[in-house]
């Protein structure tokens, strides 16, 4: 296999993307870990920012996002703002903390989550910075582990998210 293009390390307690909610009073869907989710996705994206040396894409000032307009730091259109244009391989190692209860030698209890949460609330992240649309991503893998379990966890709750070109 050859050497991925890009490795990102990430710290802090990994938050899964899982199921919606919707309010009682407004009616709008939300994810019921926000409080989590939100922070560790700007962890995932900010370590990816980060590594590339790149920025978020910025629309003109007071100007809608929506719009099709160039980024004003670099004057890049949103449909060509990251740094992966074709397809994308990408695998995540999630490290979960282990908690004192659990003798299992992977995570199986209910205080992490499912693979693919991790996996949704990753890719989500990346939108933008790796590659344009989640969509891209043809190849995918995510384990979970606990610290010093697998070959590339992590010490502590984190991810190891390494992303190759997928037409390679």
């Amino acid at each position: 296999m050859t050497a991925p293009l890009v490795i990102i390390a990430v710290r802090g307690e990994p938050a899964g993307q899982g199921n919606l909610r919707t309010g009682p009073k407004h009616g709008k869907a939300y994810h019921a870990n926000s409080k989590d989710l939100s922070p560790w996705r700007e962890r995932v994206r900010g370590a990816a920012l980060d590594v590339l040396g790149a920025h978020e894409f910025r629309p003109p000032t007071g100007e809608d996002r929506r719009l099709a307009l160039p980024c004003d730091e670099c004057g890049t259109y949103r449909t060509q703002h990251a740094t992966l244009l074709g397809p994308v391989r990408l695998e995540a190692v999630v490290t979960v903390r282990r908690l004192k209860s659990v003798t299992a030698k992977w995570p199986v209890t209910r205080s992490s989550s499912d693979w693919d949460h991790y996996a949704r609330a990753i890719c989500d992240a990346l939108t933008g910075v790796i590659y344009v649309d989640d969509s891209q991503i043809i190849d995918g893998r995510v384990i979970t582990t606990y610290p010093h379990v697998h070959q590339h966890a992590l010490g502590e709750p984190g991810a190891v998210i390494r992303i190759w070109n997928g037409g390679a």
